[in-house]
This record gives structure tokens, C-alpha cells and sequence, in this order.
């Protein structure tokens, strides 16, 4: 059973993966626009990552749960942190166009939308169940970003 403590550490790593991975990017593509558009990503990542930090929960935990929960974060940070789904970095870096970078970045996000769904379901109560849709909302809100940017 996760706690909301442990999903909001989950998305909050999976945004500063995202973050990284962006910048590393932008700081070895050769284009000036690719290179911006990274950075935006970059950003956008790092502005959810906070977001995430704002949630708490205000229900109290049990001294199981808190134990728990202590042993859970460490284990579900580990296996997060490495994993940036399926953004690659090698392919942002060797994008030849803004366009591929957009479609490449709206794949994450949606694998991201994916994987909160699947720890949705691992959630029992109200409280949790309605901040983690939040989240979900928020993700939704940024492949919508990305596809106005495919537009353009």
C-alpha cells in the first residue's frame, strides 16, 4: 500500500528526472531552437517537481504506517530515480527539428499520465485518491501544452 507521501516522492522524482535529462539535452544540442525548447521542458519539469512538493497529507499515520512509509520512500525513490521512461536522452540531443523534441516530449508525459494512473489504483482514501487526480490533471494539462506546440 502506498501512502500520499510516497506517490507525491514518486512524481517528484520522476519531474526531476525529467528536468535533467532536459537540460542535459539542451546543453549538448547544437540548434538554438532545440536548444530552448529543452530548456522550456526543463523548466516545466522543474515548476511541477515544486508543485508536487506542496502536497501533504493532513491525515495522521499510524506509527506502522510511519514506519512503513519511511522504509517504502527510500525503496520507491531508488527505483524511480534511474528511469526516465521513454525519454532518451541521446534522441533530444540528436533531434534535428523542435517538432521531433515535442513529440518525443509529449510520449513522457503521457507515459508519465500512464504510470500515475497505475498508482492511482494503489490508493484508499478520499483524500489521496483526489490529490493524485490533481496531479494527473496537471500532466494532462502539459501534453495539451505540447500539442498547441505542434500546432505552431
Amino acid at each position: 500500500m502506498f501512502t500520499l507521501a510516497d506517490i507525491r516522492n514518486i512524481a517528484i522524482q520522476i519531474e526531476r528526472n525529467g528536468e535533467e535529462t532536459y537540460r542535459k539535452a539542451g546543453k549538448a544540442a547544437r540548434n538554438p531552437k532545440i536548444a530552448k525548447a529543452l530548456d522550456w521542458m526543463a523548466d516545466e519539469e522543474r515548476r511541477h517537481a515544486q508543485w508536487f512538493e506542496t502536497i501533504r497529507s493532513t491525515r495522521p499515520l499510524t506509527q506502522e504506517q510511519q514506519e512503513i512509509e519511511s522504509m517504502g520512500r527510500i525503496l520507491l525513490q531508488d527505483m524511480v530515480k534511474g528511469n526516465t521512461f521513454l525519454l532518451d536522452q541521446r534522441e533530444l540531443e540528436h533531434a534535428e527539428t523542435v517538432m521531433e523534441i515535442v513529440v518525443r516530449s509529449k510520449a513522457l508525459e503521457q507515459d508519465t499520465i500512464i504510470f500515475y494512473e497505475f498508482l492511482l489504483s494503489f490508493l484508499d482514501d478520499d483524500e489521496s485518491i483526489r490529490k493524485m487526480e490533481i496531479i494527473i490533471g496537471e500532466e494532462r494539462n502539459h501534453v495539451r501544452e505540447l500539442e498547441r506546440m505542434e500546432e505552431i
